[in-house]
């Protein structure tokens, strides 16, 4: 008989163990991508009907109404976008992990269900653009411009300009200037932070200094939205989910829809939307982000 009493500990606690902790031996993985990973595995629980803040790590061997473990049923409910984010928080499960965790005297044949799940190799969907989903979310962050001046500017810095969701956070006025037409220098996170020189389109930036003079928004720190990253990474995308932007990641289908507008007004041109988005590959702007095959049919 074991005297020893078994220790479960909430499910938010655990994954702060993850978070907060560096394994003894070998290479960590970064905070923000630790940050990362957390975010996605809450995600996923909450999908699941699991309250991280409520429940223990026994509910990781739940089962679904399905009778399939409840990660197999995530997979199987989310498709593509389900697959990247179970990668991403399965990474908090490795062997080296699990070791740590034993060490701290938690119980891991939970998680036996996680560690033994296969993953689909990963398959980047073309982007698939709708003239309806366009006109739907164009018409609903244009009424944003008064009502909610600091959403409507993520949704210009997207659309308009073409900026991915971390690029959004940190843009400053400073990083804007003319040099024949409007120019954007934007530290790239893809490109570990090293700063790219992009054109982008000046009606739109021309928007965002006009609103500013109207409304007299300025944090003081020359962000363009300032605030938390709240805006961004929930409430902007929580709103464009609900005009009908498909898709796991709203803000980033924006960006796309960006390239797919620059190329219609550029002849169709890839190279004008590759370094718009600032691409290094022509065929990753042709395949994946502008709808090409729907331009040539058009």
């Amino acid at each position: 008989m074991n005297d020893k009493a078994e220790f479960y500990p909430r499910i938010e606690d655990f994954i702060r163990v993850y978070h907060w902790h560096d394994l003894p031996v070998g290479r960590n993985p970064k905070a923000k991508t630790k940050k990362g990973n957390c975010a996605r595995m809450r995600q996923i629980l909450l999908d699941c009907g699991i309250d991280p803040e409520l429940q223990d790590i026994r509910s990781f061997a739940k089962k679904a109404k399905n009778g399939l473990p409840i990660c197999e049923d995530y997979l199987l409910r989310n498709g593509s976008s389900g697959s990247n984010n179970m990668r991403q928080a399965r990474s908090m499960f490795s062997k080296r992990w699990l070791n740590f965790y034993r060490h701290r005297g938690i119980p891991t044949e939970y998680f036996d269900n996680w560690v033994g799940l296969s993953l689909p190799g990963v398959r980047i969907e073309p982007f698939d653009p709708c003239d309806q989903e366009e006109k739907g979310f164009v018409s609903a962050c244009e009424s944003l411009a008064f009502s909610k001046p600091e959403m409507y500017k993520c949704y210009l810095l997207a659309y308009g300009i073409g900026l991915r969701s971390s690029e959004i956070i940190r843009a400053k006025y400073d990083d804007f200037y003319e040099a024949g037409n409007h120019l954007v220098r934007i530290h790239n996170p893809k490109c570990g932070g090293s700063v790219q020189v992009r054109p982008c389109d000046p009606t739109f930036w021309k928007l965002i200094k006009g609103l500013d003079a109207i409304k007299g928004l300025d944090d003081g720190q020359g962000l363009i939205v300032p605030g938390n990253d709240d805006l961004v990474t929930r409430i902007f995308p929580a709103f464009l989910r609900d005009v009908g932007v498909k898709g796991g990641r709203p803000v980033h289908r924006l960006r796309k829809y960006c390239g797919h507008r620059i190329m219609r007004e550029n002849n169709n041109n890839a190279f004008v939307a590759m370094h718009a988005l600032g691409h290094s590959s022509v065929e990753m702007t042709q395949k994946i982000y502008v709808g090409l095959p729907n331009l040539m049919a058009s």
